[in-house]
């Protein structure tokens, strides 16, 4: 097995005939996460196939392409976060709206058959206002220039996003995969 990708919570590895393991490091849910992908995608949402469900990690379909934050085109990727947020929201889940909460470019592969969505784990159901707080919340923490534009031009598109900055923020800051650096920045916009 080769490694993809590494993040803060699980690890990517090629197994090869176009599948991938997502192995989690830590804590983790691979049964509830796989639910909630496949009641996304049976909603016309797009997320990779799940192939297998293990213990500790998913077998899922294997999704070329660049991240939305490795080929960033602000205007144009900010809008389709938009859309991509707004159709997610859409999708009824628990008497609520399906929320991915950690639904930003980083976890948009730009696929050659269109934007796929991954990296579930923190699916709930809820208020939309969330999703999009969380958002401009998780790129203005990580303290980048870049990421500071594209929060702003994604929160454009929306009329009552900062109804879910609390929320957010104080999600955000209870992730234990938070940095120092981070939690500090968050810290100092939870005090505005």
């Amino acid at each position: 097995m080769r490694l993809l990708a590494e993040g803060r919570a699980c690890e990517i590895f090629d197994l090869g005939d176009g599948r991938v393991l997502r192995r989690f490091k830590r804590r983790g849910d691979p049964a509830f996460e796989a639910r909630v992908m496949e009641h996304a995608r049976a909603h016309g949402f797009p997320v990779p196939a799940v192939h297998e469900v293990r213990a500790d990690s998913l077998v899922l379909e294997r999704v070329e392409g660049p991240t939305m934050l490795e080929a960033v085109e602000l205007e144009r990727d900010a809008s389709e976060l938009a859309r991509l947020h707004e159709q997610l929201h859409e999708i009824p889940y628990e008497g609520g709206a399906l929320l991915h909460r950690d639904l930003h470019p980083a976890n948009v592969i730009l696929s050659p058959a269109g934007p796929v969505v991954i990296d579930w784990t923190n699916a709930a159901a809820g208020d939309a206002a969330l999703d999009v707080a969380l958002v401009w919340v998780i790129l203005v923490g990580e303290s980048d220039p870049l990421g500071d534009q594209f929060a702003r031009a994604f929160v454009s598109h929306f009329d009552d996003w900062e109804r879910g900055l609390p929320d957010a923020l104080a999600f955000r800051l209870a992730d234990p995969n938070v940095t120092d650096e981070e939690h500090a920045r968050l810290e100092a916009q939870s005090n505005r």
